[in-house]
């Protein structure tokens, strides 16, 4: 679960400081922590000097970081992995809580149940961050240190395909598939998101990225034990029914959690698939090993040449098949807001050589990682462009009057509703295919219909 403490910036920028001063000077709780983790001194001091050096960049990235007022995102891995780490010590913290008032619980209000309690606990963390995430607090540095042991393994190793016939499903002629993205927080919101799906009954979930705040293996497997296609009483996800794809807080602890965790609980063998049917043709890639980028072969032979393999196979597809085709991947080709288009650009260059190589582009394409819900226009944009980066995560509704900012992509419609809590609503999209239509409702999670459209696949050449 999200803690309120480790969602606001000023406190993440108090505990960074506090860590990066506590291991700058070696003081006694990190002596006895690091010791535990590294009994050899050499490997030790080692370990504890590149703590500090990556504290300095969590900190750097944090307070560059712009901040939505309902909850602080940072871009850069190192500040997420701690902010990971500190929403692990304030889990730890609140468990504390609710366990030593429950032990009087039968001397209690009548009615005071474990919401209350735990809303007791989130405030008292809220009220001395100072003194939760103290540079003496032992429980603190150990969270550090089991946080940010991912990056001394580097990232995790990208799976390529055999084949060019590996990693494609055939799917029914009439599916409902549901898409949801950011969804992966073990919030409330995230809560009433996976009931909705739930009622929705869809034959297949995807989740289009981000387990917050760093894809480690503790947050995974919060997510996976959410998932809205899990057996009720044994957790078990039925292969063929569950994607997930990768998201840039994934990759902030190396990709370890996702790669090793959540593809094998789906039965999913890697970060790029395709679904296909006698109409359509869904592509599913990664555009978060290398962040926001498809990466062509000559880039891939710079940055990592492994990733050739994802864009060979993706182009194979789009040659060796004329059906209408939707991809889905993480972050945004196009946005409305400045940033991020500008962050964009790069996915866009790569895609207009991708549509080069392949000989035709997309018809529409599915994405995430801005948390809105934003309906592109389809007039000035080559493909019908979806966001529904609105999964879970707490941030302010854009006004009723939004516009979108210059030399950005028009929207024909964003949604501003609000939630009980002030929080812009969060959402997911249900895609029902019947044959060459398919019917998409944007569902909120109230259960409230956003906005529904019909795709028809262009008549066959």
């Amino acid at each position: 679960m999200l803690q309120p403490v480790s969602g606001q910036k000023n406190d993440v920028l108090i505990a960074i400081k506090n860590a990066a001063q506590a291991f700058a000077g070696n003081n006694a709780a990190v002596q006895q922590t690091m010791t535990e983790a590294y009994p050899d001194p050499a490997q030790r001091e080692q370990a504890r000097q590149q703590m500090v050096s990556w504290l300095n960049a969590a900190s750097a990235q944090a307070s560059g970081s712009e901040s939505d007022p309902k909850w602080f995102t940072p871009r850069g891995p190192m500040a997420g992995l701690a902010q990971s780490a500190m929403n692990v010590r304030a889990q730890q913290m609140a468990a504390t809580v609710v366990s030593s008032v429950g032990v009087s619980m039968a001397s209690a209000a009548p009615g005071t149940g474990v919401m209350e309690l735990q809303a007791a606990s989130a405030a008292v963390i809220a009220e001395a961050p100072l003194e939760q995430f103290g540079p003496l607090d032992p429980g603190w540095i150990e969270c550090l240190v089991d946080g940010f042991k991912t990056l001394f393994a580097g990232k995790a190793a990208f799976v390529q395909h055999r084949a060019l016939s590996d990693f494609l499903y055939p799917i029914k002629d009439q599916i409902t598939i549901a898409l949801v993205s950011d969804w992966g927080a073990n919030n409330e919101a995230a809560a009433m998101v996976a009931a909705q799906i739930r009622k929705a009954q869809p034959d297949m979930v995807i989740h289009l990225g981000d387990i917050y705040y760093a894809g480690q293996e503790n947050e995974a497997l919060a997510m996976l034990k959410d998932w809205p296609l899990a057996d009720a009483a044994t957790g078990a996800i039925a292969a063929g029914t569950s994607f997930g794809l990768n998201g840039n807080h994934e990759m902030f602890s190396g990709g370890h959690a996702y790669f090793g965790t959540v593809l094998p609980a789906f039965g999913q063998k890697a970060s790029y698939f395709g679904l296909r049917n006698a109409n359509w043709q869904i592509l599913a890639f990664d555009s978060a090993y290398i962040e926001q980028r498809l990466l062509p072969p000559a880039d891939a032979a710079k940055l990592d040449a492994r990733l050739e393999s994802q864009w060979n196979w993706l182009v194979d597809k789009m040659q060796n098949s004329a059906l209408p085709t939707i991809f889905l991947c993480h972050h945004q080709p196009v946005s409305a807001f400045a940033q991020e288009n500008s962050d964009a650009a790069n996915l866009r260059s790569d895609f207009q050589q991708f549509t080069a190589a392949a000989g035709r582009g997309m018809f529409g394409w599915f994405f995430g990682h801005e948390h809105r819900c934003t309906i592109y226009d389809d007039t000035n944009i080559p493909y019908f462009a979806r966001l529904i980066g609105n999964g879970c995560i707490p941030h302010s509704a854009p006004p009723a009057n939004q516009q979108p900012e210059p030399g950005c992509y028009s929207f024909s419609l964003i949604n501003t509703r609000t939630n009980a809590n002030g929080d812009a609503v969060s959402g997911f999209a249900l895609l029902k295919f019947d044959g060459g239509q398919i019917d998409i409702r944007y569902i909120d999670e109230d259960g409230d219909l956003f906005y529904e459209e019909t795709w028809q696949a262009p008549p066959a050449n």
